[in-house]
This record gives C-alpha cells, structure tokens and sequence, in this order.
C-alpha cells in the first residue's frame, strides 16, 4: 500500500545490458517482483499473528467462556480417553454424557496437541487461531482474484487489527475454522467455474463438506458468493455442465452433509432424557427467531450496532465506503461482485436471526464478507481522490482501525465489544478453584444455579451434573443420586433442597455453596 516496487529501483535503464548476467538479471526480476508483492500480506499475518500470541495463554473465562469451555472440554476428554468423530463426550449431563452439536473436528485436533503437552485452553486458542489466519490467507487471495492487490491488501490489514478480529482471532472456538473451510469452498468452486480445473472441484467441494460439518450455519451465507462466481463464470465460459456439478458436488452435498450429522445428533440426544431439550426440533425459535422479533426494528438495531462499530466502524463508516464501492464499480460484472460481498453479510443474520441478536460472537461467519467490503469499497473511494491511491487507501485504512479499536478499548458509549479481553487475562473462575480444592478428583457434583454453563466444571476438572429447572422432578429417575457427593449453588440465596429426593439430606461445608450429599 503505496510503496515503491524494489523492482523499479532494480531495472536497467533502456538500451543497457548488464555485462556478462545479463540472463541471470533477467531470471532474477520475476523472483523479485513475487518476494515485492508478498511482503505486505506476509508481514501483516505475521505482525497479526504476533500480537495474539500473549491471548493464547489466557484463560477461556473471557465474554463467551461458556461457549468456549464446552468446545475445550470435549478436546480435553479426547485427549484423555481418545479420540472418537461419532461421539462428543460433555460430562455436564452426567459423568459419561454425548452430547454431540457440531461435527467435533477442531476439538480432536486440539486433543492432539493437548497430548503433546500443550493446555487443554492454549490448544483450543491455537486452533482458533489457525483457523483465523487461514481464514486470512484465503479471503486475501479471493479479493486478489477478484478486485485486485491494493484491495486485497486493505482487506486483509482491516481483517487483522480490526476490534472484532482483536476480540475473537484466538478464541477457543469453531467459527473461524468453519469460515476458512467457508472461503476455501468459495474459491476452490470459482476456479472450477473458471478454468474448469478438477482440483479446484475437488477441493470446493471438500472444503464445502467440512464447513457444513463443522459448522451447519457459516457456509449458509458463503453460498451467495457461490451462486455469484457461477454467474460470472458462466457469462465468460457458457457452461451449465460445470455450474451444476459445482453446486451439486459443493453446497448442495455439504447441506446434506449437515442436514445427516444434524439428524445424527438430534438421534443420540435423544436417547438421553437430560438432553432432549437441546435436539434441533426445540430449537427452532431460538436459531431463526420469533415472528414479533423480526417486526421488532429494535432486534435489527442490535445487530447493526454491533457491525457499527466492531467490524465496519467507526459509527458505520465502513458500510458507508462498502456502499459507495458498489456505486462507483467501473462494470457491471464488478458491481455484482461488490454486492455479493453484502448479500453475503446480509443474508446469514436474515436466516439465523436470534442467534445473531443474542451472541456477538456470531458474526465470525460473516466478518470477512464485511471486512471485504470495506475495503473493496475504501481502495475504490481512494482511486477518485486526487492523491497517490495507495497513500490515500492506507490512510483511510488507519483511519477506520484506529477509530474502530480505541473507542472500543476506552469504553465510548454504544461500544459494546470489549477487547481488553485480547490484552489483559481474564480471572480464573473462583467457583471451580473452590470446588476443586474442597473435593476429590473422582467426586460427582451437581450444579445448580449456574444454567448449563461448563466453565466451572471444566476448570474444576470435576465430572457432574448441572441441573436446570426444566429437568426437575424426573431427572433422578435416569440419573442414580448416590453416584453424586457433593451439590454446589452459583447463587448464594438460592433454595438448594428442592433439586435432591427429600431421603438425601445435604450438610453445608466449610466451602461457600457447596453441600455434602449424604445417603440414607
């Protein structure tokens, strides 16, 4: 971005010819000018790399820790009793629950790591991490092929120091890995609509297939991007054979890919009373939300706030160049392409709309799509300004990362993210470290008052049960309470004696919250 190629300063000047290497000089300048072009995106994933090392030693107590310890528990029971795909051990529903969600890739290569001696949090952190930074390298080489270097560049300097990729780059979680699967489908889809390479075929289509595995609601929006490339492939190419068979071997398999791994899952929790409540059928409200939450502009609000000033900020700045971008795009062919990178964005919250109301976090599968657009849209603005467009890009780029980053870090009104969670460490969870001390590794606990949030258990390192109100009365008729010592309360005030059968009297320890279950 607005930097003199070092291979200008290397050229020879017309009409000379360097004595005796002249063919090595000539052989050397391509070499030259790839080492030239790479510099910036290299430095920029390693600048961006660096900075997130320092989080991948913190704790997973941070915003989301709820989410994350229940991905970082399921690799640490791997690691501990081996890897198996078709179950997802979870023992917050008992000592031995599956409690499958998604397809438990990540976690088994966290698993792997944890056994070479890496901490069950800094391995999820690592795999969230490397998921976000090929996340990173692919979103850069699609703006690349589609809307040029300075681009490409702008986009992937916004990806990495943007307050949303600060926040969640090394978190302990599924997304980014499901967006790097998400872009690679893209990708390796468009080649094959391009070039009609099996190879691209081959690998869109797998990348398809995982993505949906991975994470059933990422790839849904990455689609439109699909349906785009095919579009312009087909104005150029006129192949239907290849459009058809790229839809069909890519998402069209992958859907069902997710749609099988879905049923599978909703099979085995079935087959448990404790987790019946979480099969897809009872979710439906709370993955595409209600009729009256749509009507409601205060939900659309929510979200569009935090793309505000998370993602394109500050204050929507970005979506304001994103737009202009379409506007000013020099063909049609362009403008379609710039579109989809907001049909992108947009479409994912129209469909999963609750959960993008409620979880932040959420908006992972559609930040590059957002990102991508900002800066397509910044370098475009840049171009009519009457300056050096790289100058003019990179300036703009400083402006909207630093004016995104520290109202954000300074607590500005209507800045919801906190990204201090990205340099300070979070505290380690007081409930666990007293249950832990006060108990033995093999003491069953049940958990009341703290909903189904794993984080003290798995700190704890405790196996148990934590016990909704939705499970009571009938949850100790599949669940023997005298395999259970000790009860502990994540509300001080809460009434405790209605949660056990009324012949297993508890006595409080010397431990706030906690309770010793005895046996008649």
């Amino acid at each position: 971005m607005g930097f003199v190629s070092t291979n200008d300063a290397l050229a020879d000047k017309p009409g000379e010819t360097r004595r005796g290497n002249g063919r090595r000089a000539w052989n050397r300048r391509p070499a030259l000018r790839i080492r030239s072009s790479l510099a910036w995106p290299i430095g920029l994933i390693v600048v961006g790399t660096l900075i997130r090392v320092p989080q991948l030693m913190h704790r997973l107590t941070d915003a989301y820790g709820f989410r994350e310890t229940q991905i970082a528990y399921v690799a640490l029971e791997y690691a501990r009793h081996g890897i198996n795909l078709s179950r997802t051990p979870l023992p917050v529903f008992g000592p031995n629950s599956d409690v499958p969600f998604e397809f438990p890739l990540t976690q088994a290569a966290a698993a792997l790591l944890i056994r070479v001696g890496a901490g069950a949090d800094s391995a999820m952190r690592i795999i969230g991490l490397a998921g976000f930074q090929a996340a990173a390298i692919l979103l850069f080489a699609l703006v690349l092929r589609w809307h040029g270097r300075l681009a490409a560049t702008v986009t992937l300097a916004l990806f990495e120091f943007l307050p949303f990729g600060l926040a969640w780059g090394a978190a302990a979680l599924i997304d980014f890995p499901s967006v790097a699967f998400s872009l690679g489908m893209v990708i390796g889809l468009d080649v094959w609509f391009r070039t009609g390479s099996r190879i691209g075929l081959l690998l869109g289509a797998m990348s398809a297939w995982l993505a949906f595995l991975v994470k059933t609601t990422t790839p849904v929006a990455w689609c439109v991007l699909v349906l785009i490339s095919a579009a312009m492939a087909y104005l150029s190419a006129r192949s239907w054979n290849r459009i058809i068979t790229g839809v069909l071997a890519g998402p069209i398999l992958g859907v069902a890919a997710g749609l099988w791994w879905t049923r599978y899952t909703d099979d085995v929790k079935n087959r448990n009373p404790l987790t019946q409540w979480l099969v897809s059928s009872h979710l439906r409200s709370w993955y595409f939300g209600t009729l009256d939450q749509r009507l409601d502009p205060h939900s659309y609000g929510v979200i569009l706030a935090r793309v505000g000033w998370e993602v394109a900020g500050p204050v929507c700045l970005g979506l304001v160049l994103a737009v202009l971008g379409i506007i000013l795009a020099p063909t049609r062919v362009e403008r379609v392409r710039r579109a989809g990178w907001l049909a992108t964005a947009a479409f994912a919250p129209l469909v999963f709309f609750n959960l993008y109301y409620v979880h932040s976090y959420y908006l992972i599968a559609i930040f590059p799509a957002i990102v991508a657009a900002v800066g397509i849209g910044l370098v475009a603005v840049a171009q009519r300004i009457p300056a050096n467009t790289s100058v003019a890009a990179a300036a703009g780029t400083a402006l909207i990362v630093v004016g995104s980053d520290v109202p954000i870090y300074i607590g500005f009104p209507g800045a919801v993210l906190d990204i201090g969670q990205w340099i300070i460490a979070p505290k380690p969870d007081p409930a666990a470290e007293r249950i832990r001390a006060a108990t033995r590794p093999d003491d069953l606990i049940v958990l009341v008052g703290c909903d189904w949030d794993p984080t003290t258990l798995y700190y704890a390192d405790r196996r148990g049960l934590m016990l909704r109100d939705n499970l009571l009365p009938d949850v100790w008729k599949h669940e023997n309470i005298n395999d259970y010592h000790y009860l502990f309360s994540c509300k001080p005030n809460l009434g405790v004696s209605r949660y056990l059968p009324a012949d297993h009297p508890m006595i409080p320890t010397s431990t706030p919250g906690l309770w010793r279950i005895t046996t008649p």
